[in-house]
This record gives C-alpha cells, sequence and structure tokens, in this order.
C-alpha cells in the first residue's frame, strides 16, 4: 500500500489589481486552503486621488486572517502595473500613486518604457520631488514596505527596457540613484522585516518572492507559456495574450518579451471592460448584485427582443477604453435587462475584435484559457464561447495572478526547475466551454450589424 505524499509548503500569494487585494494561502498543488477578498478602489473612485495607504490597510486586513491558522514559507506579491509609487528615505509615500490608468505622464519619444514617463512627470509636477529616495513600480513598493529592499522585478533583459533603461533615465534629466536595481521574476527579492512580522503576524525572516505584474503572472498561472496559447485576463481591463515565438508588429496590438525569455506575448487590449461592468452595476442600482444574477436576468431576454445599441468609445478597436460611451436607440421601454445585454454585448464583441486582430496578425487563436472575476461566471463564458467562435478554457483557480505566484514561488525556493515546470503541476483546466453553432452564428450576425452602426454614428460624431 503506498501512502501519498503530503504537501507541507504553505505559500501566501497576494494579488493587489486595481479594485481589490485577493490573497491565498495555497500548496505546491495549487490547492487552495484559504482565500480572501477586499475592495482598494471602486468604479467611481478617481485614479488621480488615489491613496496608497489603501493598499497597505487591506494588506494588514487580510494578511492575519487568511494566513493567521498555517506556518507561512514564502510570501509572493504581485500587482497592477504600470503603477509608480515614489517614496522618501523613510519609505513614506510621497504625494499620490501615478497609477497605470491614471494620464499624468511626460511624453518619451526615444524610450519603450512605461515607467519612466510616469516619474518624469512626478519628477517636474509634484512639489515632493525633491524628497524621493525610490521610484518604485508596483507592486515592488510592497516588497519594500515588507522587507525594507527596493527592487524592480523584471522576467529578463530583453523586458527590462520596458520598465526602464537608465541612459533614457539620465538623458531625460532624473537621478539614476533613485531607480532600484533589477531582480529576476522568481528570485528572493528580501525577507519579512521584523517590524512587519509583527504588524502582520508573519514570521520574520520569511522570503519575500519577486513576481511582478498581474498580467505575467497570469500568464503563468494559465498555463499559456508555448506559442499558440491565448490567455483571456478580464478583470478591470481586460488582455487577449497570444503566446507567440516571434514577434509582432501589428497596428492596434502591443507585443512584448513574454515572461519565459525568448518567446513574446502579443495583445489585444481592452483597457475598461471590467470597469464598464461594474459601471452598469452601480448605474443601474444592483451594486450589491450578485454578478451571475445579473447574467441570467441579461440572458432570460428572448433573442428577438427589442435592444438598444451601446458603444463605450469612439476610439475603437485598439485601445478600447469606456471613453464618451453612448447608449442608441434608447427608449423608456428599455429596463436594466435590455441596457445590460447591449453592454455585455459591447464586451463581447470586443473580444472577438481583438481575436480578429490577431488573426490578422498572423496570431490564430483556436482556445482562450480565462481567468479573472468574469472566468467565474459559466453564463457569461459560455456567452463569450458563442460570440468569438473559439472554445474558452477556465482553470480551477480563476484569480490566476494568485497561481502565477506560487509558480514563482516554487522557483525560488527550489521546488520547481522553471516556470513552466511549476505551471504543469499548480494549473489544473476543469472546463471547457464549446462554442453552440446556432449562438456562433446567431453572434456573428449581430456583430455584423454592430460594427455596421458603428460606422455610422462615429461618422456622424466626428468632429463633437
Amino acid at each position: 500500500m503506498t501512502t501519498a505524499a503530503v504537501d507541507h509548503t504553505r505559500y501566501l500569494v497576494i494579488d493587489i489589481g486595481t479594485s481589490s487585494l485577493k490573497a491565498a494561502v495555497v500548496t505546491t498543488s495549487g490547492e487552495l486552503l484559504s482565500f480572501i477578498r477586499r475592495p482598494v478602489m471602486g468604479p467611481s473612485d478617481s485614479a488621480s486621488a488615489f491613496d496608497g495607504h489603501r493598499w497597505l490597510e487591506a494588506l494588514r486586513e487580510t494578511v492575519p486572517t487568511v494566513a493567521g491558522h498555517y506556518r507561512i514559507d514564502a510570501v509572493v506579491i504581485s500587482g497592477n502595473g504600470p503603477t509608480v509609487v515614489a517614496v522618501d528615505e523613510e519609505g513614506r509615500i510621497l504625494g499620490q500613486p501615478l497609477l497605470w490608468l491614471d494620464p499624468r505622464a511626460e511624453v518619451l519619444p526615444e524610450s519603450v518604457s512605461f515607467y519612466l514617463p510616469k516619474i518624469l512627470w512626478f519628477h517636474r509636477n509634484d512639489p515632493h520631488a525633491d524628497q524621493v529616495r525610490w521610484y518604485l513600480p508596483f507592486p515592488e513598493y510592497l516588497l519594500f514596505y515588507l522587507t525594507g529592499e527596493a527592487v524592480a522585478v523584471t522576467p529578463g533583459e530583453e523586458f527590462s527596457p520596458y520598465i526602464w533603461n537608465t541612459d533614457d533615465a539620465s538623458a531625460a534629466g532624473l537621478d539614476t540613484r533613485k531607480l532600484p536595481p533589477f531582480v529576476q521574476v522568481g528570485s528572493v527579492a528580501g525577507q519579512v522585516a521584523r517590524h512587519r512580522s509583527v504588524e502582520l503576524g508573519l514570521p520574520p525572516g520569511t522570503p519575500v518572492v519577486a513576481a511582478g505584474s498581474d498580467f505575467l503572472m497570469s500568464l503563468i498561472g494559465t498555463n499559456c507559456l508555448q506559442p499558440g496559447m491565448t490567455c483571456d485576463r478580464a478583470g478591470t481591463s481586460e488582455g487577449i495574450n497570444y503566446c507567440s515565438a516571434h514577434p509582432r508588429q501589428a497596428e492596434h496590438l502591443r507585443t512584448l518579451p513574454h515572461v519565459i525569455p525568448g518567446l513574446y506575448n502579443v495583445a489585444g487590449i481592452l483597457s475598461s471592460t471590467g470597469l464598464l461592468f461594474e459601471w452598469f452595476r452601480e448605474i443601474s442600482g444592483q451594486r450589491g448584485r450578485d454578478y451571475g444574477d445579473m447574467m441570467l436576468e441579461i440572458l432570460r431576454l428572448s433573442e428577438d427582443a427589442d435592444l438598444p445599441w451601446f458603444f463605450p468609445s469612439l476610439q475603437r478597436p485598439g485601445a478600447w477604453q469606456f471613453r464618451r460611451g453612448m447608449f442608441i436607440g434608447l427608449g423608456a421601454q428599455h429596463s436594466r435587462a435590455e441596457m445590460g445585454r447591449a453592454v455585455v454585448l459591447s464586451i463581447g464583441f470586443a473580444v472577438r475584435e481583438a481575436l480578429e486582430l490577431l488573426e490578422g496578425a498572423g496570431c490564430s487563436v483556436t482556445e482562450l484559457v480565462a481567468c479573472g472575476g468574469q472566468a467565474r461566471n459559466g453564463l457569461w463564458t459560455q456567452m463569450k464561447a458563442d460570440m468569438t467562435g473559439v472554445p474558452v478554457s477556465v482553470p480551477a483557480v480563476a484569480d490566476a495572478e494568485l497561481i502565477g505566484n506560487l509558480c514563482c514561488g516554487m522557483v525560488a525556493l527550489g521546488e520547481a526547475s522553471s516556470l513552466q515546470a511549476a505551471a504543469a503541476r499548480a494549473v489544473h483546466i476543469v472546463h471547457t466551454y464549446h462554442p453552440d453553432p446556432a449562438g456562433a452564428l446567431r453572434y456573428a450576425e449581430q456583430h455584423h450589424r454592430y460594427q455596421a452602426r458603428f460606422r455610422r454614428f462615429q461618422e456622424a460624431l466626428e468632429g463633437c
């Protein structure tokens, strides 16, 4: 008789997205022993007025609750970006963090960095600029908070210029001594400091592992680490991320080095899909209502129901943003169900358009692996499969960033030889939603009408 191996290692994995903090204690097999979520920012909150201490409050509220009953062997943190946090010599936040969706930035035409334009804006405009000791990416600020070590996390040398290049920083007049050194994804960045140990209930000296940006962790946490695999990461923003063996230069798509060196991530960026749904939930008086109940009400409408059209932006395709949106044909006969269906259709059509852009760039998507909040709703996921015409698979843990963090921890602690080996062990697909042929045909026809109507109103409103 054989005895199953006991998985003794416990990782505290934390991801702070735009709207919420998610934390869990997980094992190397990907089993969640505990899980908690805390709100950080609502859809009506201003990005330019965000208080970075909200992150710390959420951390203090979350860690003792989720981890208090377990021996923690390592802490791994990922988060939204490109976000910049300026701190002084004592580690205190100066001014307000410049979130990824905050438009304040200076133009640096010769640089590919996502962070230097924000840093330069702070340097030139914020009254606290002369007090800055470190310009920290996020979530590296939280690594600094836990350990006292200032670092910037990179998957590799090819990716690093997209964080920053010191030559570019010097040319822009920035003091490069305020930019922390790079450390590798999946390495130990520091240890929990004694005073943070008391505050959070974590043993002092616990390794804190570098993970970095949440979108990179979602690629690992869905095991989309081979050419041809595609991750649909849907949170406040959404990215359709295709793993390519070669860089692709195409209008309206963004190509970056992959988290796996030698590969590339070709992405259609839909910057406001989750935000859009949360906005509709709030303005329709459904803020506390279950996501699934909302979708059920929307899908119960007959196929020939009279619907308004909803266009989130006049700037499509490409940077699909919720800006200057409009309902067209809205009447007194329309309830929140009809309006909600119009909003959901616009989100699904955006995903379909991103797949078409990828196809045009030679990136043929045959399956999506979905993660994020939307992946937890089976009704929406089936609708997405029907609207795109490709199967959509979901992993056991929809918050794939957490499993990506786990994989980084496994590499850092020597429990996996590579991120690929860790993901093969920790990522488990539990269901695949296949397109319904009749539904796919119906949505294809609706999409054709949607595009035609959008072009008409775009032309009519040009210059407004």
